[in-house]
């Protein structure tokens, strides 16, 4: 039973050592410099929809998007935008065109908006956007567009997909709660492991 209990308190430490450690980069992540403007793309990662309009944290994330757009003309470059997100069990409508609607209302015009509609999660949002870019115009750089606690994990994928980006959170890494911050350290240990 002593053994058991010693057992327990370190495999505790070690989940609250990683839990600690992944805010810590999170928030180090975030205070970097930001990623200098010059992209051909801005890739806009998909989350959740209300009915068929974005939700908060993919408002959130398109709203970053348009900023970064502005930043981008102001400095004499006109990047594409890639919205990328396929429709979830219940869903109305695919993630990117709930977003390419979002982003055509805001002023935007549709021929530089490119969606990408497959993808059901990080990996594939990132594998399948890098493929469209890469064939549309070899040799690209993109801006990933994502929410704060989301970042490390989008790194990740996007280092896997080949794709040459830097990521933006469109927040803070707490900003929309622990859980969601709890759930992406679980989410980026998974994929470090290869599992996601």
């Amino acid at each position: 039973m002593h053994v058991l209990l010693i057992v327990a308190v370190l495999l505790c430490g070690y989940v609250l050592l990683w839990l600690l450690g992944f805010l810590g980069f999170s928030l180090l992540y975030r205070r970097r410099r930001p990623a200098p403007v010059g992209s051909d793309y801005l890739v806009v990662l998909g989350a959740a929809l209300d009915g068929c309009e974005p939700g908060r944290a993919l408002a959130g994330r398109l709203d970053a998007a348009l900023d970064r757009l502005a930043a981008e003309e102001a400095a004499g470059y006109a990047p594409l935008v890639v919205v990328t997100g396929g429709k979830g069990p219940h869903e109305q409508c695919t993630e990117a065109a709930a977003m390419a609607r979002y982003l055509v209302a805001r002023g935007v015009p549709a021929e530089r908006i490119r969606r990408e509609e497959r993808a059901a999660n990080t990996a594939e949002n990132l594998r399948f956007s890098a493929a469209l870019m890469a064939a549309e115009r070899p040799g690209y750089r993109c801006t990933v567009i994502t929410s704060g606690f989301h970042t490390v994990r989008s790194a990740l994928a996007a280092r896997r997909a080949g794709a040459p980006a830097e990521v933006l959170g469109a927040d803070g890494p707490l900003a929309h709660g622990p859980y969601l911050l709890l759930r992406e350290a679980v989410g980026t240990a998974l994929a470090v492991l290869g599992r996601v």
